[in-house]
């Protein structure tokens, strides 16, 4: 069984197609990334994915059942620049929204919503800043908060868009390695990036789109001079760079395996 699936799925906004003829899939338990040029319709597919915008044509399932019926099963992870960072919301409010879809109508947080939120900013190291203002903190540590409150929700299936973007260091090497502790945990994360070096190194698993879907499965399969041209065009030196990387972190696995 797959954790995504998508067959000749389209994305319409108003006239114009965002996604088109897009099918693929993903494994279970498997780091992935979304990658592409600027306007190829990377964060529309994980909107779609997540179950925040309506499929004009084809179908997506996860865990091989309706987006519908798995709500609870998923945890999405939207751009930092998407949010209002001046809503006058604490840290542990964000965090704590994380467990919402947990909750009944009507229901409060209770103790255990409120220890897996502890546990949660523990984890990305913002406990001591559970009490400030969000807009307050840096650009890290509000991603690293967004990261908590992903966290928090418990999951099956994490969709990240853009969590690397306009971040330090510090926060870069927080979210790797809870990315790698929830794969390792046998979850689903998917991650829209725009490093495709990283990817190369980091990912094990990648689609590559420019409104449809050029290449979709492992990333030596995926990450070739011929399918990076299609997505990218003519920028020869960046996709030459990205190829070798790809060959060296294959033999380097191969070499491990051996």
């Amino acid at each position: 069984m797959n954790a995504i699936e998508c067959r000749d799925v389209a994305v319409f906004y108003g006239r114009r197609a965002a996604l088109w003829g897009v099918t693929c899939q993903v494994p279970l338990g498997c780091l992935a990334a979304v990658v592409g040029p600027n306007g190829a319709g990377k964060s529309t597919f994980l909107r779609a994915v997540a179950g925040l915008l309506p499929v004009q044509r084809g179908e997506i399932r996860l865990f091989a059942r309706p987006i519908a019926e798995v709500r609870s099963r998923i945890s999405y992870m939207p751009q930092r620049e998407s949010v209002d960072w001046d809503f006058p919301l604490t840290v542990l409010d964000v965090v704590l929204m994380g467990r919402y879809g947990r909750l009944k109508l009507f229901q409060r947080p209770g103790r255990l919503d409120y220890e897996r939120a502890w546990e949660a900013l523990r984890h990305v190291g913002m406990e001591q800043h559970a009490h400030r203002q969000l807009g307050e903190l840096s650009g890290g540590q509000q991603q690293r908060v967004f990261l908590a409150r992903a966290l928090a929700y418990d999951a099956d299936l994490y969709l990240m868009d853009e969590p690397f973007a306009g971040i330090d260091a510090a926060t870069e090497q927080v979210l790797l390695e809870v990315v790698h502790e929830l794969r390792d945990a046998g979850k689903t994360v998917v991650v829209v990036h725009h490093d495709l070096q990283v990817v190369a190194s980091v990912f094990e698993w990648v689609m590559l789109l420019n409104l449809h879907m050029i290449a979709a499965g492992p990333v030596g399969e995926v990450l070739t001079a011929q399918h990076l041209h299609e997505a990218y065009g003519g920028r020869s030196a960046l996709l030459s760079e990205v190829v070798q990387r790809v060959a060296l972190h294959r033999e380097v696995m191969r070499r491990k395996g051996a």
